[in-house]
């Protein structure tokens, strides 16, 4: 679920007090702390409520808020019922870690956010199996049907906007997704190719193997068939981790993101 969807619950009350410009983050779960360092606990988007226990002058909320930062999550929502109005110290904090800030009315207990945010996340989680589910029954139901790989990779391309292709260790295309974008360029898949090939005579790491090309970041993995592997491409920091869990890892596919250039 996004960080806007809350605001939409008056049950909830939830108030905006930082972080406009974040709304569209993704909350994965929810948890509920008064510890002065969480991050154990933290493993990445998640809403974090807390009492304000930890806050025993105004220089605890910027170390706090950087912990939180520093793990990854969504956003910050503190309740009323022990300071009243939230601390500008906290605010401000928060804006300059760019962490959104809501406040709890005293009047909603964490359990009914917390309730509220598992049941999102767990509908949203049972969705996306489902769509996994479907994905592969007409990937199986694709490529054995004539199609071939071509089928697959284009497959890939109208569900999940994921370029792929399949090529030879000479660079040579033998499939590739006609969804989204123009072929791959001949002198990139012979680039790619000796990347490739000189990785795996150094004794690189075994795939994911990533190689970046110009703002598009692609990433190859072994393949069953002797001497191919697959490349997928797609443009810098536009995977959201629905998608990369959707589509990897898998049996000759790989998993890794996008990156800078």
């Amino acid at each position: 679920m996004r960080l806007r969807a809350l605001l939409e619950s008056d049950a909830l009350g939830l108030k905006l007090l930082g972080g406009e410009d974040e709304l569209d983050r993704t909350v994965r779960g929810v948890m509920t702390t008064d510890l002065r360092d969480p991050s154990r606990y933290l493993s990445g988007g998640e809403l974090v409520l807390t009492g304000l226990a930890w806050r025993r002058d105004a220089a605890d909320s910027d170390p706090f808020v950087h912990i939180l930062v520093q793990a990854g999550v969504a956003a910050l929502a503190a309740g009323e019922a022990e300071l009243g109005d939230i601390p500008d110290d906290l605010v401000t904090a928060c804006a300059r870690h760019r962490l959104p800030l809501f406040a709890v009315h005293e009047s909603v207990a964490f359990a009914t956010v917390t309730e509220h945010v598992v049941r999102q996340v767990s509908g949203e989680r049972a969705g996306d199996l489902a769509a996994v589910v479907d994905r592969h029954r007409r990937m199986m139901t694709s490529g054995p049907a004539g199609g071939g790989p071509d089928v697959v990779l284009d497959l890939l391309g109208s569900d999940l906007d994921l370029r792929a292709w399949v090529l030879s260790p000479t660079g040579r295309l033998i499939a590739g997704s006609e969804v989204g974008g123009p072929a791959l360029p001949a002198e990139l898949c012979a680039r790619l190719a000796a990347e490739h090939l000189t990785a795996a005579r150094t004794g690189s790491p075994s795939a994911p193997r990533r190689t970046r090309c110009s703002r598009s970041a692609a990433a190859d993995a072994p393949r069953r068939a002797r001497g191919t592997y697959a490349r997928r491409c797609c443009r810098t920091g536009c995977w959201p981790w629905r998608r990369t869990r959707a589509t990897g890892p898998r049996s000759g596919s790989t998993s890794s993101r996008a990156s800078p250039s």
